[in-house]
C-alpha cells in the first residue's frame, strides 16, 4: 500500500485450472496500480494448442476461432516476465492464478516468479464481512463496479484491481486498534497479504487519528457503541382518508386499494376489544408485509410491543431489512427493531476476545479477523450478519452465546454483552421479530399484556410445534459424553484436575463429588437404557425399530424405575450447580490471570463438554410424574433404535398436531394474535387450517384478492398420460421423469425449478439426467447431491444466464423468493402427499379414526392441498413475472380427490390438459408469447 509500488493485477483463463499439467492459458490480463491509481493494462489472447472444452468457452466468452491467430505462449512469456518485474502480485483467488502462471513460465523456460503476493478473496472476506458472496462478479455488483464481460481476464484484471483501490481505502479508514489486532493476527493469510494491513498499521498510526464517537474501546476489542431509540410518547392512529395515506406513503410506496384495505382491516382488528384472533390469507404480491407492519407500528405507539414471527431465521432478517428500508422512512415517528433468535446465534464477546490468544488454525484466524471489523458495524452481535452458509468452524463452537445467565459479572464486556443490551432494547422496542422456532419456546417471556402477536407464514406455525416443541433424550449419546468428561478430568496427557488442585483452583472434595455425580449419569443412566431395550425392544429386527408408547404404559415403567431415576435426577441437579461454580472459579481466576494458558485452554474444552452434557439432559424433566399426568393425550412419546450395535437409542416426545400446544402455551400470553399467509387454506381447508391452529370455528378467515393478472402472467400444464406413480415400477416412473424432464429443459432454456417429495428420488433423477448429457449443457443443481439448501439457492440466484435447473424438495416448497427472470419454469413431479408408512404419521391417522375422522380427507389430502399452494406460489412473485406451470401426476385428473388440488390455482389462470408428447412444444409457445406481451 507504500505509495512508491507497483502493484500488478493478474487474471488468467485456462483451459484447465488444475495443476497437472494439462491446462494451458488461453488469456493473460494484468492491470498496473501506482500511487493509488491504475496507471496501465496488458491483455493478451493466447494460443493453448489444443482445443478449449465447451464448458470454458460458455463460462468465458473465448472460443477456438478467438485464438486461432493468437500468439503462443512461449512468445509472450518474455514480456509478462519482464512487466511483473518489481511488482506486488495481486489476484482474487492468487493461489491458482500464481502458481499456474509458474508453472508455465518454467514451461517455457523461464524461472519462476519470486514477487510477494497479495489475495483480494481474503481481503474482500476480512474488510467487506457481511456480503454473501466473495465472487469477482458479485463483489462488482455489490460494490457497483462495472463489469461487462465477466470471466474474461482483461474485465476481470479491471474490476480486481478496482476493488484493490477500494480495500485500501477501507483499510485505512479502520481504527489504529483494530488493524493492530488485524496484524497480529495476519499471519494466518496466505502469499504475502499480511504486508497489506501492516502498511495500513503504520499509515493510520502515523496519522493519529482518533476514535470516532460511534465507536468504543473495551480492552484490545473496538466495537460499536450501543444506542437506543426513544419511544414514541403519545398514541397516534393510522390515517383513515385516502388523502392522509397517500401523504403517509409519497415518495415511497404507491397507494394500492388492496393494500390499504388489509391495512385498515388490520389496524380495526389491534384496536378491537372483542376479537382476539383473525386470519388473513393474502397473496403475494399484494404487499403483504408493509400491509401489516404499517398499522401495527401505530398500534405500537398506544403503549403496545409488536411481536412478529415468521417460519425461518432467513425470512427473519428479510422482515428487520424491510422495516429499516422502508418503514424507517415512510413513518412520521421513530421505529426501534429488536431482533429474538436462540441464543447460539450471538457473539459472546468475552469469549471472542480470549479466542484471540488461544491456538487455532488458519480459517479461524481468517474468521477472527473478519469478526474483528464486522464489530466496527454490528448493533446486535448476530452471527447471522456475517452470512456464512455454514459455521462448523471450531472457533464459533467457543465464541458463540451460552446465555446471560453463563456470563462473568466481573468482565469487562459483560455491560455490553449482546445478549444484555438485547434485553435493554427489548423494553422500548416497536418490533420484536423473531421465528416461530424461538416464539414457541420463549412465549413465557413475552407474557405481558402490552404484547401483540402477528404470525407471518402462518400455516408453517402447526409444523413448528412438531419440530420445535420435540424433545429427544439420547441415551448413548449421554454415556459418550459423561465418558468423555471423566477421561478428560483424569488425563495426564498434557493436564488434568490433579494439577489444578495442586493450584489449589479446586478442592480434593470438590473434584471427588463432582466426579461421582458424572459417574452416577455415566453409569446408572446406562443401566436404565438396558432396561428400556428388554422391556420395550428386546425383539427388535433389522432397521430402525420405531416403538410408541402410551402414556399409561410409560407411567407404569417409570415407577418401577423410581429409584434409578430419582438417583440420576440428583446427580444431574448437583452437576448442574457444580457446574455454575466451576465456571465463577474459572473467571475469577483467568481475570486475575492465575491461571496459565495451558490450564485455560484444558478448562474451556472441559466446560465444553460440561455444556454438551448439560444440554443432552434437556429432556430429562418429561421423566416427571408430576408433567406426566399433566400433560395431554396428544403428546407423542416413542422409543427409536437402530439395529446396528453402535446405534443409539432415544426417547422422544412430541405433540401429534401443532393445535394441541398453540392455544394454552401461546395465545393466551397476547392481547390479539393476527394470522397471515399466501398459502394458508382453500374452501375445502378451511376446517383443517383453524383444527390445525387450534382457532375456534367462528374465528373469521379473509381472503384478499391477487393484483396479478394470471391470465397473462402464467399457464398451467397437467399432463394427462404421466405415469401413475402407485402403480408405475419405481425404474420406469423415474426413466420418464428423467427423460420428460430432459426434454422440457433442453427445448425451454429458462431458470428452472423441479420440485420433488424425497431427496432419494433427486438422486436417481440427477443420475439419469447426467446420463442423458444434460449436466454438460446445463448448469444443474440439485439438493443432496452438490450442495446444502442455502448454497444451492444462492448458486441459483446468481446464475449469470439465467438458466439453472434446480432440483429441490423441503423448504423450496415456500419461503423462496425467485421473481422475474430467477423463476421461469416451475415443475412438480408429483402431488405432495406425506409418506403414510412414519410412525409419526401412522399414529396422527390412529388418532384421528379414533375420533371418527377419515384420516385421508381430513389429513393426508389438506396437508398436501396446502403444499402444492405453497410450491405454486414460487412462480408470480410480480406484476413483471411471467411463468409456466408443469405437474406431471395424472391423479389431479383421474382421482375423486383431484377437484380439491384445482382450488390451488387462483382464478382466471389458464389451466391446459396435454400429453407428454405435447408438453415442451406447448410450454414454449406459452413462454414466447409472454415474453412478447411483458
Amino acid at each position: 500500500m507504500t505509495k512508491s509500488k507497483t502493484y500488478a493485477v493478474v487474471d488468467l483463463e485456462m483451459t484447465n485450472p488444475t495443476l497437472d499439467g494439462s491446462g494451458r492459458i488461453i488469456q493473460f490480463s494484468c492491470t498496473f496500480i501506482e500511487k493509488g491509481q491504475i496507471t496501465d493494462t496488458f491483455s493478451t489472447l493466447i494460443d493453448p494448442q489444443l482445443p478449449i472444452p465447451p464448458e470454458v468457452q460458455k463460462l468465458t466468452g473465448i472460443n477456438n476461432n478467438d485464438v486461432r491467430k493468437a500468439p503462443l505462449f512461449i512468445d509472450v512469456a518474455e514480456t509478462i516476465y519482464a512487466l511483473l518485474q518489481d511488482t506486488v502480485f495481486v489476484a482474487h483467488n492468487i493461489m491458482q492464478d500464481y502458481r499456474f502462471l509458474n508453472a508455465e513460465l518454467e514451461r517455457a523456460g523461464f524461472p519462476p516468479l519470486e514477487l510477494k503476493g497479495i489475495d483480494t478473496v481474503q481481503l474482500a472476506q476480512i474488510l467487506l464481512p457481511t456480503l454473501p458472496s466473495y465472487r469477482l462478479v458479485d463483489l462488482g455488483k455489490y460494490l457497483g463496479i462495472e463489469h461487462d464481460r465477466p470471466h474474461q481476464a482483461d474485465s476481470d484484471t479491471y474490476v480486481t484491481a478496482e476493488l484493490f483501490l477500494l480495500l485500501q481505502k477501507r483499510a485505512q479508514k479502520l481504527p489504529v486498534e483494530t488493524l493492530a489486532k488485524l496484524c497480529q493476527l495476519s499471519s494466518a493469510l496466505i502469499y504475502d497479504t499480511a504486508d497489506f494491513f501492516k502498511e495500513a498499521y503504520q499509515i493510520k498510526k502515523k496519522s493519529g487519528s482518533p476514535l470516532s464517537h460511534e465507536l468504543m474501546q473495551v480492552e484490545e476489542l473496538i466495537i460499536r457503541r450501543p444506542s437506543f431509540v426513544a419511544k414514541s410518547e403519545r398514541p397516534l392512529d393510522f390515517p383513515k382518508t385516502k388523502a392522509e395515506q397517500k401523504e403517509l406513503f409519497s415518495g415511497v410506496i404507491e397507494w394500492r386499494k388492496e393494500q390499504v384495505n388489509l391495512m385498515e382491516t388490520i389496524s380495526t382488528f389491534l384496536d378491537s376489544k372483542e376479537e382476539k384472533q383473525l386470519l388473513i390469507e393474502a397473496p403475494t404480491g399484494m404487499g403483504k408485509t408493509l400491509g401489516y407492519l404499517i398499522p401495527a407500528a401505530y398500534t405500537a405507539t398506544k403503549n403496545k410491543r409488536i411481536v412478529l414471527s415468521t417460519a425461518t431465521t432467513a425470512l427473519q432478517m428479510q422482515l428487520a431489512d424491510e422495516i429499516k428500508q422502508t418503514l424507517t422512512t415512510l413513518l412520521p415517528f421513530e421505529v426501534e427493531t429488536v431482533i429474538l433468535k436462540g441464543n447460539q446465534h450471538y457473539l459472546d464477546l468475552d469469549k471472542f476476545w480470549r479466542s484471540l490468544s488461544q491456538p487455532y488454525n488458519n480459517n479461524s484466524r481468517l474468521l477472527q479477523m473478519k469478526i474483528l471489523v464486522w464489530l466496527l458495524q454490528t448493533k446486535t452481535g448476530d452471527l447471522d450478519e456475517l452470512r456464512l452458509t455454514t459455521q462448523q468452524d471450531p472457533l464459533f463452537e467457543n465464541v458463540a452465546h451460552t446465555g446471560i445467565s453463563g456470563l462473568d459479572k466481573d468482565s469487562p464486556f459483560y455491560s455490553v454483552d449482546y445478549l444484555r443490551l438485547r434485553a435493554i432494547a427489548q423494553k422500548n422496542a416497536t418490533f420484536l421479530v423473531t421465528n416461530h422456532a424461538y416464539l414457541l419456546n420463549h412465549a413465557a417471556e413475552l407474557e405481558t399484556d402490552e404484547f401483540e402477536l402477528i404470525v407471518d407464514e402462518a400455516q408453517n406455525l402447526p409444523q413448528a410445534v412438531i419440530k420445535n416443541v420435540q424433545q429427544v433424550l439420547d441415551f448413548d449419546e449421554i454415556k459418550i459424553l459423561s465418558d468423555s468428561l471423566l477421561v478428560k478430568m483424569e488425563s495426564k496427557v498434557s493436564f488434568s484436575f490433579a494439577q489444578l488442585i495442586e493450584q489449589k483452583f479446586v478442592t480434593q472434595e470438590q473434584y471427588r463429588r463432582f466426579q461421582k455425580n458424572v459417574q452416577v449419569l455415566d453409569h446408572v443412566t446406562w443401566e436404565l437404557r438396558q432396561r428400556f431395550i428388554e422391556r420395550f425392544l428386546r425383539l427388535r429386527s433389522a432397521g430402525i425399530i420405531e416403538c410408541p408408547l402410551s402414556k399409561k404404559r410409560f407411567l407404569g415403567f417409570l415407577k418401577e424405575n423410581i429409584g434409578l431415576i430419582t438417583k440420576i435426577t440428583k446427580a444431574h441437579m448437583a452437576f448442574l450447580q457444580d457446574i455454575v461454580a466451576f465456571k465463577q472459579l474459572f473467571f475469577t481466576a483467568t481475570r486475575t490471570k492465575q491461571l496459565a494458558q495451558t490450564a485455560e485452554l484444558y478448562l474451556l474444552d472441559f466446560f465444553k463438554l460440561a455444556d454438551q452434557l448439560a444440554t443432552s439432559f434437556l429432556a430429562w424433566a418429561n421423566l416427571s410424574f408430576e408433567k406426566l399426568e399433566t400433560s395431554t393425550d396428544q403428546q407423542l412419546i416413542w422409543l427409536s433404535l437402530a439395529s446396528q450395535e453402535t446405534a443409539h437409542l432415544r426417547l422422544h416426545f412430541s405433540y401429534l398436531e401443532g393445535g394441541d400446544f398453540l392455544k394454552q402455551n401461546i395465545y393466551r400470553k397476547f392481547q390479539h394474535t393476527l394470522f397471515l399467509g399466501a398459502g394458508l387454506f382453500t374452501k375445502e381447508t378451511r376446517a383443517y387450517t383453524l383444527r390445525q391452529l387450534d382457532l375456534p370455528k367462528e374465528t373469521r378467515l379473509l381472503n384478499f384478492k391477487s393484483s396479478f393478472d394470471y391470465e397473462k402472467q402464467a399457464t398451467v400444464f397437467l399432463v394427462k398420460d404421466a405415469p401413475n406413480v402407485l402403480q408405475t415400477p419405481p425404474e420406469l416412473y423415474l426413466d420418464y421423469l428423467a427423460q420428460t424432464l430432459a426434454e422440457l429443459t433442453t427445448t425451454n432454456k429458462c431458470q428452472t425449478m423441479i420440485l420433488f417429495n424425497s431427496l432419494d428420488e433427486i438422486t436417481k433423477v440427477y443420475d439419469r439426467l447426467a446420463t442423458l448429457g444434460l449436466t454438460k449443457e446445463r448448469e444443474v443443481l440439485a439438493q443432496g447431491v452438490n450442495g446444502s439448501p442455502e448454497k444451492l439457492k444462492k448458486r441459483f440466484v446468481l446464475d449469470q444466464d439465467k438458466k439453472a435447473i434446480l432440483l429441490a424438495t423441503g423448504t423450496f416448497f415456500e419461503g423462496v423468493d425467485l421473481p422475474e427472470k430467477l423463476l421461469e419454469l416451475l415443475v412438480i413431479v408429483r402431488l405432495p402427499f406425506q409418506a403414510p408408512n412414519t410412525l409419526f404419521n401412522q399414529v396422527r391417522y390412529e388418532r384421528a379414526k379414533e375420533k371418527g375422522l377419515d384420516p385421508f380427507w381430513n389429513i393426508t389430502v389438506p396437508e398436501a392441498v396446502l403444499r402444492l399452494k405453497q410450491g405454486f406460489g414460487r412462480l408470480i412473485r410480480t406484476p413483471n413475472d411471467k411463468g409456466a406451470f408443469v405437474l406431471l401426476d395424472e391423479r389431479i385428473l383421474s382421482k375423486s380427490y383431484g377437484s380439491e388440488f384445482m382450488q390451488v390455482f387462483p382464478e382466471k389462470l389458464p389451466v391446459k390438459v396435454v400429453l407428454t408428447k405435447e408438453l415442451s412444444a406447448q410450454v414454449k409457445d406459452f413462454l414466447a408469447l409472454a415474453k412478447e406481451n411483458f
